[in-house]
């Protein structure tokens, strides 16, 4: 997959992430090498909005009753998961074409985890109706 039009909902993408992308990588590293998963996008295609495979949840982070916005991968749910994750529901996190295109595309979302996860990232109140509507996902 070479061009933007190639890009679908769903699409999963293994991306060097960092600040632009919501990321904050490891102290230490500019990068943090995360799987990004699509679930919408703007309408002129400059920016799509994707959720991320974590391997736990920040508890730092996560406020109380937000666990719920983390979704369990069980270990080889995915040809890419080696151990029990979760795919991150709470906030969508911006990337580029030329961001996803440059990763390694790893393959589609099930279905079922594709509805659930638009599910949860319609409830998020992390997200305003004004977001999601610009990624086309409401």
């Amino acid at each position: 997959m070479s061009t933007s039009e190639g890009i679908e909902v769903g699409s999963i993408y293994k991306i060097a992430a960092d600040e632009t992308n919501n990321i904050t990588p490891p102290v230490e590293r500019d990068v943090w090498f995360k799987h990004f998963v699509v679930m919408g996008k703007a309408a002129d295609g400059s920016v799509y909005g994707c959720v991320v495979f974590d391997s736990l949840i920040n508890k730092n982070y996560v406020e109380p009753g937000d666990e719920e916005f983390y979704m369990p991968i069980h270990e080889g749910r995915y040809p890419f998961i080696d151990h029990d994750s979760y795919l991150e529901c709470l906030e969508l996190k911006p990337a580029t074409a030329e961001r996803l295109l440059a990763g390694k595309y790893e393959g589609r979302l099930d279905p079922s985890d594709l509805q659930i996860a638009l599910q949860l990232v319609k409830m998020s109140r992390r997200h305003s109706y004004v977001l999601l509507k610009m990624y086309g996902i409401c």
